[in-house]
């Protein structure tokens, strides 16, 4: 079994192997590819193809819809197997996609992870004096802090940052320290919820519930009018 997964879900995932004995192959993509989803697509449909060489007849896609990143993905000859969620927070939480938006205080929580905090917000907060330096070097001073200014917008309809923590996690006190960091930065309440490991487990193990779903060749994902992920034509 192959499995292309977000390095977000690394240090996850290699508890859940650890621990479990489960050994898909594991194919991680870099987290910055979210940011532009027609990337993320055409760097996971490049994996889909190059797996189809192989004649490997199941894909897992460690992912949710990811901003629309997946749809359109397909495949010639394998199934892919999918979540359905529309991102991977439901996947760490261990619940639907239903409950993950009620943990969510109706969007408004800022979520962090192990792999949110080292492949994405850590990363953000100690470059943001390089960015403001080309950006004065571009665009002068003024428009610098303009440009940092709106940079920071984002962060404004939440209202609280929350840090998904996994039993028995490793390097459990830095984490934690470095989830409360970037609260402070983002000036938010901070709080802690437990995840758990057995939606990700089950999708390690092939995805044989209804929580998944099986796409055929030829096929993608794609949101309906009720706001479900499902199975559309490619």
């Amino acid at each position: 079994m192959h499995c292309i997964c977000c390095e977000v879900l690394r240090l996850e995932i290699e508890k859940i192997i650890a621990e479990t004995g489960v050994s898909p192959q594991i194919h991680f993509i870099e987290q910055g590819l979210h940011d532009t989803p027609d990337e993320l697509r055409k760097t996971l449909q490049q994996k889909v193809d190059e797996l189809e060489q192989q004649n490997v007849p199941e894909i897992i896609l460690g992912y949710g819809l990811c901003g629309k990143g997946l749809y359109g993905l397909t495949s010639k000859h394998a199934t892919l197997i999918i979540p359905s969620i529309h991102d991977c927070i439901p996947l760490l939480l261990g619940c639907d996609q239903q409950e993950a938006g009620i943990l969510s205080q109706n969007g408004s929580t800022f979520w962090l992870s192990p792999g949110w905090l080292r492949y994405s917000q850590l990363n953000f907060i100690r470059n943001r004096e390089k960015r403001q330096k080309e950006y004065e070097e571009l665009y002068g001073l003024d428009n610098a802090l303009y440009l940092m200014e709106q940079e920071a917008l984002w962060l404004q309809h939440y209202t609280n940052a929350c840090f998904i923590e996994w039993p028995n996690i490793l390097e459990r006190e830095e984490l934690l320290q470095e989830a409360k960091f970037v609260a402070k930065d983002a000036k938010l309440p901070f709080r802690i919820v437990d995840g758990k490991d057995s939606f990700l487990k089950a999708l390690l193990l092939g995805g044989n519930d209804e929580r998944f779903l099986r796409v055929p060749p030829h096929k993608t994902i794609d949101i309906n009018g009720d706001g479900k992920i499902v199975i559309a034509e490619a």
